[in-house]
Parts: C-alpha cells; structure tokens; sequence
C-alpha cells in the first residue's frame, strides 16, 4: 500500500509517497528529480507533518539515508 502525500507549501519539494511493501520513500522535488529512499515509515509520517518539508528533509533525511536516482 502506498500513501501519497502532496506538498502545496514547499519551494523545495513537490510530493512524497511511501511504499509499506516495501519500506521506501520517493520524493519528487520542484526541480523535477525523483529519489527514493529506504527508510520506516514514521521517518515519513514526520516529512509530513513538518511546518518545513525542505528543512526537514535537509537535516533529518538527506544525512542519514541515501537517496537512489529513479
């Protein structure tokens, strides 16, 4: 099951989806590139609730997981 979540605020980030089959986050950004990254699922339960998806993303994710070109 997938849970598709659209970002209306951010300059930095468009939408996210996360897979629970299989454990991974995809992140389409404004500027057009897509990644996906392994990570549980409160990891982005917290992408979505943060009051900046592109600082979030910045300090909590972009450091710890690493993020596959698709």
């Amino acid at each position: 099951m997938s849970n598709k979540h659209e970002f209306s605020n951010s300059s930095s980030l468009r939408h996210c989806d996360y897979d629970t089959a299989t454990g991974k986050m995809t992140i389409c950004f404004q500027s057009g590139g897509t990644y996906e990254y392994e990570c549980d699922q409160s990891c982005f339960e917290a992408l979505k609730a943060a009051k900046s998806a592109g600082s979030h993303f910045h300090q909590h994710i972009k450091p710890h997981y690493k993020g596959v070109k698709v």
